[in-house]
């Protein structure tokens, strides 16, 4: 799937924004949702899948191995998806794959249905080392074979006397790292597993929980969901099983618009909020002094204006600690530092996950920022800051939202590049944010 290069915005900054935004569902959620339904020996019903690059190229790569994929008519967002009948022999291969970090998916659902996988090394965002070695410990665990190749990861399960590829046999696995994509593959194979496992050590974000409850769908039986320690007892029979879920709410969607609104000194509201899956970065904002109002109720969060002239009513600097579920996110964190700009005095932030994680900060430096980088998991930012209208590069997802944050709050014109990048998490960001009163327009 070809995803246009040359692409970028152009964002007229200083306006007030107005209106509403109804938040689709996580990509975070719905990627290994949709690799799930592969090792689903029967046909699978996701409703709420956001229309992103990254989701459209998934769904081209499942139906390359024979996966049959329907979309709603009435609402985009629904599939239904027929895993029954693939094909491929546990190979995956095309362009897209290898620049997906996300691909690394297929490798539990593939060896459960092939008992051997072999996909390109995975790509994505380049934000530091992302070892693909706590995956392969949880596989050989589990009885997998690790076949050495310098440009795949390729893996087999082991034969019986008769030739036949024996499944995975249910263990116990203390995670070396509270991986999250890792504790998604893991769950997937011990859900198809002979006999009961235990993962210790599991990353518990929501979109992991998202997981657990389709594969509850599917007849898993999983105690300890939203711990670090999971109880899984495996499908006997995978065969005609019906399974369905709705992808939750993407909590980094709603981060970063409720910013455009707290950046923009704007009334906006964020609608279909899963509150609790923010409650470090509400906290945060609460300490800056930004003013919003929260509806667990209505699953709304609302902004509000601040009197510029009331000096009571300033933003003020905060400290940030990145950290896993339900710790303040790391993908919120570029998106929280242009706010930090924004306050008075001098604020910190602690990134604990990524070694690579301040680039965006030279971007924002080209507009104006005063930053330092102390190492690279400690920052400081200075404000608070007028931005100036310049040329500055989307380097991950969530760098280049905040890019587009701090465009909006730039007096003159902004262009960023690189925007395929932005394109993979952010469903319509143009239109969404056009229709909020953004002046943002896309030029090839």
């Amino acid at each position: 799937m070809q995803v246009p290069l040359n692409e970028r915005f152009y964002i007229h900054g200083g306006k007030e924004l107005s209106g509403s935004i109804e938040i689709p569902g996580s990509k975070n959620a719905a990627l290994p949702i949709l690799a799930a339904t592969l090792a689903v020996n029967g046909i699978s019903r996701v409703t709420n899948i956001p229309d992103l690059s990254d989701t459209r190229g998934f769904m081209e790569i499942m139906k390359s191995i024979g996966a049959k994929i329907e979309q709603d008519k009435e609402n985009k967002r629904n599939f239904t998806i027929d895993a029954r009948n693939l094909t491929g022999n546990g190979n995956v291969s095309g362009s897209y794959i290898g620049k997906m970090r996300s691909s690394i998916m297929f490798l539990a659902p593939l060896l459960v249905r092939f008992g051997r996988v072999r996909i390109p090394f995975p790509g994505g965002c380049v934000l530091g080392k992302r070892s693909v070695d706590v995956h392969l410990s949880v596989f050989e665990a589990l009885g997998a074979k690790i076949i050495e190749s310098e440009t795949h990861i390729e893996l087999e399960l082991q034969e019986d006397e008769k030739g036949s590829r024996k499944g995975f046999v249910g263990t116990q696995f203390v995670m070396p790292e509270l991986s999250v994509t890792a504790t998604e593959n893991a769950l997937i194979a011990m859900v198809f597993a002979k006999g009961a496992s235990q993962l210790r050590l599991a990353a518990s974000e929501p979109h992991v929980q998202n997981l657990c409850a389709f594969l509850q769908s599917a007849g898993a039986k999983i105690s300890g969901v939203g711990s670090h320690a999971l109880e899984i007892q495996g499908i006997e029979k995978n065969e005609n099983i019906a399974a369905e879920i709705e992808v939750t709410s993407d909590y980094l969607q709603v981060g970063t618009y409720v910013l455009a609104g707290i950046l923009t000194n704007s009334e906006i509201t964020v609608k279909n909020v899963e509150v609790s899956h923010l409650d470090s970065f509400i906290e945060r904002l609460r300490q800056t002094g930004a003013k919003f109002e929260v509806s667990e109720t209505d699953k709304t969060i609302k902004t509000i204006k601040r009197d510029l002239s009331n000096p009571h009513e300033k933003l003020r600097a905060v400290d940030i600690q990145t950290g896993v579920f339900p710790k303040f996110a790391t993908d919120l964190h570029p998106q929280f530092a242009v706010l930090l700009t924004q306050c008075e005095g001098v604020s910190k932030i602690q990134e604990t996950l990524f070694e690579r994680k301040f680039a965006y900060l030279l971007e924002l430096e080209k507009m104006g920022a005063d930053v330092e980088i102390q190492n690279p998991h400690v920052f400081k930012v200075k404000g608070p800051t007028a931005f100036i209208g310049t040329t500055v590069a989307s380097q991950d997802i969530r760098a280049g939202a905040a890019m587009i944050l701090a465009a909006l709050v730039t007096n003159g014109v902004t262009e960023i590049t690189n925007i395929y990048y932005i394109h993979r998490g952010y469903e319509d960001i143009e239109g969404n944010l056009r229709k909020l009163g953004a002046d943002i327009k896309t030029i090839s």
